[in-house]
């Protein structure tokens, strides 16, 4: 059967318009197909939701109750807490001992190891905050058990006085918080408590421990520093003194005060003999020109030339002795006294230094190095700013919904 397709007009189509016209009829047909098939799911999910016992179950279990206990808890139950904040930094102390310092290791470097230093102490100070010798001082100070098991407190919030110090220094961690900023150093304490009065009191507290133990480590790192200079002048003296001895000693066995300074006044004498027969040579030579060889002034003259002569052989001689245990003698004690001469001038120089160590130390520990330094004191809280009720119970809803569709999700796979 032949079938002409012809346009409004009247006129046969083309090839073009005939497949256009079938592509549209697809389309359309294939459209009205996925319709189908969604409503049919839907349809699919609806009846499945309504036959499915299980649906409104898990959607109280899971969504239902745990919204409303969380309403119930923040919005009626939960207790105030008032917090009370204080920030404060450790500072390295700038004056003369920068300059002590910087005259033997440069101002950069000294400068540097007392930021690092500082920023240690931050950093310890933070943790002896939060440590369990923090918490047994405060609870010296205030009663804190007490305070935070009060029966004003709800159930979930108090604390339990019965219970270890283990278990309180937990509990007192959830209640103070400490943060550093990394750049500044500056230290944020921020203490919660269910009472204005008593946040106040506690974060006082915490200031004032915590600047006895910044005193006291910039106090021990001071002593520690002068005992340890005082020890290394005490081994420097010792050394330096042992070395004189010993010098001394030698110069008493051989008889001498110094081998050095006997062999130089030796040559002195040598020299100033020489120099008194050339003298006497050159008088000898004037004289026997207007004088004659046989009188009294000539032969004076010869006579002094002559034990000129006799003395400057007889240092020369004992000097350079031909005798082997003389010349052994000699040049063992030499050798000695270069020895403890070197050794002399080390000491001294090292003693110097440690003496100069010294005074700095004890510079540094006349003063305090570091300074705690408060920023912002702690004031009593006017208003309640924990818990964050409306925060929180919307955290609980969109967790509990969360929890819903994975429980459906579950429940699909399962079916």
């Amino acid at each position: 059967m032949n079938m002409e397709i012809r346009k409004a007009e009247g006129q046969p189509v083309t090839t073009i318009d005939r497949q256009q016209a079938i592509a549209e009829s697809l389309r359309q047909i294939a459209r009205m197909s996925r319709f189908a098939d969604r409503k049919k799911g839907i349809r699919s999910y609806q009846t499945h939701a309504k036959n499915d016992p299980w649906i409104p179950i898990l959607f109280i279990l899971c969504f239902v109750m745990p919204v409303l206990a969380g309403a119930i808890y923040y919005g009626l139950i939960a207790s105030n807490r008032y917090v009370s904040e204080a920030r404060f930094a450790i500072r390295p102390a700038i004056g003369a001992s920068d300059k002590g310092m910087s005259e033997a290791a440069g101002s950069s470097s000294s400068s540097s190891g007392q930021n690092q230093m500082a920023a240690q102490d931050t950093m310890i100070t933070r943790e002896y905050i939060l440590s369990r010798p923090m918490v047994e001082i405060i609870e010296a100070q205030l009663p804190l058990r007490q305070w935070f098991s009060d029966d004003s407190i709800d159930y979930f919030s108090r604390f339990d006085p019965e219970k270890p110090i283990e278990k309180f220094v937990r509990y007192w961690k959830r209640r103070v918080e400490v943060d550093v900023e990394a750049g500044s150093g500056i230290m944020s304490v921020t203490v919660a408590a269910f009472d204005p009065e008593k946040s106040l009191a506690i974060a006082r507290a915490v200031m004032k421990e915590a600047e006895r133990m910044v005193n006291d480590l910039s106090v021990k790192s001071r002593t520690e520093a002068m005992a340890e200079s005082t020890r290394e002048l005490k081994l420097a003296e010792e050394r330096m003194t042992k070395i004189r001895l010993e010098t001394r000693d030698l110069r008493n066995r051989q008889g001498v005060l110094d081998a050095e300074k006997s062999n130089l006044a030796n040559l002195k004498m040598i020299s100033e003999l020489r120099a008194a027969r050339i003298n006497l040579a050159v008088q000898l030579a004037i004289g026997q020109r207007d004088l004659g060889p046989d009188s009294r002034r000539i032969l004076d003259i010869k006579q002094q030339i002559r034990d000129l002569d006799e003395n400057i052989a007889h240092i020369e001689q004992q000097a350079a002795s031909q005798d082997p245990s003389q010349k052994g003698l000699l040049s063992d004690a030499l050798t000695r006294f270069e020895t403890l001469e070197t050794e002399r001038k080390n000491a001294e120089k090292y003693y110097q230094q440690v003496l100069t160590a010294y005074e700095r130390s004890r510079i540094i520990a006349a003063r305090q190095v570091e300074f705690f330094s408060p920023i912002v004191e702690p004031v009593k809280a006017e208003s309640s700013v924990e818990p964050r009720r409306m925060l929180m119970t919307s955290l609980i809803a969109v967790g509990a919904g969360l929890l819903f569709a994975a429980a459906m999700f579950a429940r699909k796979m399962m079916a």
